[in-house]
């Protein structure tokens, strides 16, 4: 997909600030920006209308809650673009799927449930496979310990760069009552939300959401506000990969050139999953295999294996376990 027309580098440094915290007031915006408050709003806007800011959203630690991402990969046989369409919209449907992606490389779909316990995981699969066992030909089953999100450092120039992470997967549970529950509910795919929408939504006085909001963050049940792009228009290819280690040693390291680099927006750490798992964004495959090729010269005979897939349509994708909402 061609990138969005007249993007410059105010649009682009407006999107990095907007997804370090995408909650923060048009005056901060501004200011980091140095644009007026009204052409920051306008350029909002304008990102909003052109469909490359896709949500304002709000990433929840779910372990909190004693939720755990499952995680599905699936390779499919004697498909057809519908049924892929028709397969994809099935897990959309469930209310324990946080992510649905439709994928390019050894896999065709990938999907992440969130749920209290594998029994809850198995049940939804299993309802899954009554109706497309047949299209299965290999599935890849995997437990998150931990999701590190990083910052989009290549949209906005070095001096700018932000190179620290935040985690989901902390596993201290949370005390909360049924107003925590409608305030995540509400502000999880609107983080721009304002106290006085939420205070009129749960039924509150703007302090008393404003207490409730701060003591949230405060317990880093809410991490960070982020947003989701579609990177397509901005550009860009989304590439996760999973490698396999010759030693386990390279680990640190590996995870340093990962911090540092640009484009790299996420790691995973999985039990039943890869050695060493991470995801970027890149303007082209041929950026992808340059980045691979530096990771084998840096690390050499240390990369036993790896394999990819490239995103190719999100169709879900939210932080908050729907059946406690």
């Amino acid at each position: 997909m061609a990138p969005s027309p007249k993007l410059d580098h105010k649009d682009h440094h407006l999107l990095f600030e907007l997804d370090c915290n995408s909650r923060q007031s048009i005056n901060d915006l501004a200011k980091k920006t140095t644009l007026s408050r009204d052409v920051v709003a306008y350029r909002m806007k304008q990102l909003e209308h052109q469909g490359l800011i896709q949500k304002y959203i709000t990433i929840i630690d779910f372990s909190k809650f004693q939720h755990h991402i499952i995680r599905l990969y699936l390779e499919l046989q004697n498909t057809t673009p519908e049924l892929e369409e028709e397969m994809a919209q099935f897990l959309v449907r469930q209310p324990n799927t946080l992510t649905v992606y439709k994928t390019d490389g050894k896999y065709q779909l990938a999907a992440g449930f969130l749920v209290k316990d594998l029994h809850s995981y198995q049940q939804a699969f299993n309802e899954f496979l009554k109706r497309y066992r047949h299209y299965v030909a290999e599935k890849n089953v995997s437990t998150f310990l931990d999701y590190i999100h990083y910052h989009r450092n290549y949209l906005v120039e070095k001096k700018l760069h932000d190179c620290s992470s935040l985690t989901t997967g902390s596993f201290v549970p949370f005390n909360y009552d049924q107003k925590d529950i409608q305030l995540l509910n509400a502000i999880k795919e609107n983080a721009r939300i304002t106290l006085l929408e939420l205070a009129q939504k749960l039924k509150m006085t703007p302090t008393g959401v404003k207490y409730k909001l701060r003591n949230l963050e405060k317990n880093k049940v809410i991490v960070a506000y982020k947003l989701l792009i579609d990177t397509g228009k901005l550009g860009y290819e989304y590439y996760k990969v999973d490698m396999e280690l010759e030693e386990m040693n390279i680990i640190p390291s590996l995870n340093q050139f990962i911090i540092q680099h640009p484009n790299v927006i996420y790691r995973n750490i999985t039990v039943g999953g890869s050695d060493f798992e991470f995801d970027c964004e890149l303007k082209s495959q041929h950026d992808f295999y340059q980045m691979m090729d530096e990771i084998k010269s840096l690390f050499p005979q240390k990369i036993r294996s790896y394999f990819y897939y490239r995103a190719l349509k999100i169709y879900k994708y939210s932080y908050f376990p729907e059946e406690l909402a």
